[in-house]
């Protein structure tokens, strides 16, 4: 790499962290709130945070655009909104839902690491259904995870096993793989107006269905958090990812994607005083060259 293109991309390379770091938090931090929010309603919070926490950005961003003589070009048209609408309803609406719950049946370390199982369930799709050319690298990767997820099932004190909160984890895996698919084809789409329809709209749908089914809104103090905590691991996140695909590609913006859940375990080691075990930290190591070999899918 020249040191023009080097420079070039270290916009996207912070861009890529970020994402990583802020979504590593997402497990976590949901997590924290379970005990005061119940699931359904905390899976809507936090997404209505993100959508809510970028609103203000993009009115101002909108009145700025407004004087220009020349207005950008990557607003979403008429055709974006069948991959927009797939994306909230997969990604935004029932993955968040299947995270919240199984979170209650598992820790949030074991969780965390089982999200690598996206990258498995993104190579399968790509390659079944959405053409993606397969490759022998994003094949051995997923082995590894699996190999991964053997082992955390094995832990006595891992907090998997073969529960309802694994399964659970998995699903909104599969899920998110599905969004990561269909945002694939809105990717180069304006980041701040796909992040904020996604959250916003996903959110305001489960935080109604949770009042329907008789969910409370939590005390205002715990909303306030939530909310600011969706912003940051949803809404923000989101954003960052798009504009990490912008300047490094799909492939290296998938690489540091691949480091959240790691930073999920990390954070969840800190926060939460989960303690690591030899199944913990095995599975990670497994996981984690998994990870990096299906971070190559994309090119």
């Amino acid at each position: 790499m020249t040191q023009s293109s080097f420079q070039a991309s270290l916009p996207g390379v912070g861009f890529g962290v970020g994402t990583a770091l802020l979504f590593g938090g997402l497990t976590p931090l949901t997590k924290l709130f379970l005990d005061d929010v119940q699931p359904w309603m905390l899976a809507g919070l936090l997404f209505l945070g993100g959508g809510l926490g970028l609103l203000p950005i993009a009115l101002i961003r909108n009145q700025l655009i407004r004087h220009r003589k020349h207005p950008p070009s990557d607003r979403l048209q008429k055709h974006d909104w069948r991959w927009l609408g797939a994306s909230i309803v997969v990604g935004g609406v029932i993955a968040p839902v299947l995270l919240t719950l199984g979170l209650v049946h598992t820790t949030a370390a074991s969780a965390s690491l089982l999200l690598n199982f996206e990258c498995v369930f993104t190579a399968l799709l790509a390659w079944t259904i959405f053409g993606e050319r397969w490759r022998w690298q994003v094949f051995v990767g997923m082995l590894a995870i699996v190999a991964g997820g053997v082992v955390l099932s094995q832990g006595e004190k891992a907090g998997v096993g073969l529960t309802w909160g694994a399964l659970l984890i998995l699903g909104t895996c599969f899920h998110w793989a599905l969004d990561s698919n269909f945002t694939t084809k809105i990717a180069m789409k304006d980041p701040v107006q796909v992040a904020m329809l996604k959250s916003g709209v996903a959110g305001a749908i489960n935080v109604a269905i949770a009042l329907l089914i008789g969910q409370p809104l939590p005390p205002l103090p715990i909303l306030c958090n939530v909310l600011v905590i969706g912003f940051l691991t949803s809404g923000l996140t989101l954003f960052c990812f798009v504009m990490a695909l912008r300047h490094l590609g799909a492939s290296r913006a998938g690489a540091y994607f691949a480091l959240s859940p790691f930073a999920g375990a990390a954070v969840s080691a800190l926060l939460l005083k989960e303690g690591l075990n030899e199944s913990l930290v095995f599975a990670a190591i497994l996981m984690a060259a998994g990870a990096g070999l299906c971070a190559r899918i994309a090119d």
